[in-house]
């Protein structure tokens, strides 16, 4: 499959390694793709994928993944040509969120999925890996157990592609929520993951689901 990247920061990096470890063919993209931390990158993983602009990312991808910081992410994604966008599969692991006086949530009656489907109106925008760290967005290997990862859309079909990617990534266990409002429970979730792993002092950890 086809898969652009929005972003060449931590996440997309390491999401484009997955992905392209896994036989998928990934374009990843900044606001200078000529950057020579990205080729030294490249270089170090010994990575094929190619860097390139916002906008080729999103002509290659037959799905698109959202990994930009929030406070820029609705800027890229307007500099785009919509056409590029539509009837495609968005993932978005984007989270709302500040840290001053403790972590909180920015967003209170909707969320950062929510907008970028809102952004996004011919797209199919699904919500995933937001609410763990970088670390252990591919190939989460824990000795107690299996982490649980959450989906949320709109979209059955897209919510499938989005779950045999994860699959590819090494992700066992994946609920899905429901529509692109559950968003709102994922990026909550989040929030109360970083604030664990913050009391516990575990930073890259994960939630599971304990069964009989």
């Amino acid at each position: 499959m086809n898969i652009g990247i929005l972003g060449a920061g931590n996440v997309g990096k390491i999401l484009g390694k997955g992905l392209g470890m896994a036989g998928h063919q990934v374009v990843i993209s900044s606001r200078d793709p000529l950057d020579s931390n990205h080729f030294s990158w490249r270089q170090e993983e010994g990575m094929s994928v190619r860097i390139a602009s916002f906008e080729e990312a999103a002509r290659f991808g037959e799905v698109i993944i959202v990994a930009l910081p929030w406070f820029c992410l609705k800027d890229v994604i307007e500099t785009i040509d919509p056409a590029y966008f539509k009837n495609k599969t968005v993932i978005d692991v984007s989270n709302a969120v500040h840290f001053v006086n403790g972590p909180r949530l920015l967003l209170n009656d909707t969320s950062a999925g929510e907008i970028v489907q809102e952004m996004l109106t011919d797209s199919h925008v699904v919500k995933t890996l937001n609410t763990v760290s970088d670390k252990i967005m591919i190939h989460p290997n824990f000795n107690e157990g299996s982490p649980i990862m959450f989906i949320s859309g709109n979209h059955t079909s897209s919510k499938k592609q989005v779950h045999a990617l994860l699959k590819d990534i090494g992700w066992s266990t994946i609920v899905d929520l429901g529509d692109i409002r559950q968003s709102r429970l994922q990026e909550s979730i989040m929030l109360a993951c970083v604030i664990s792993e913050i009391q516990l002092e575990s930073p890259g950890s994960a939630f599971a689901l304990l069964t009989h």
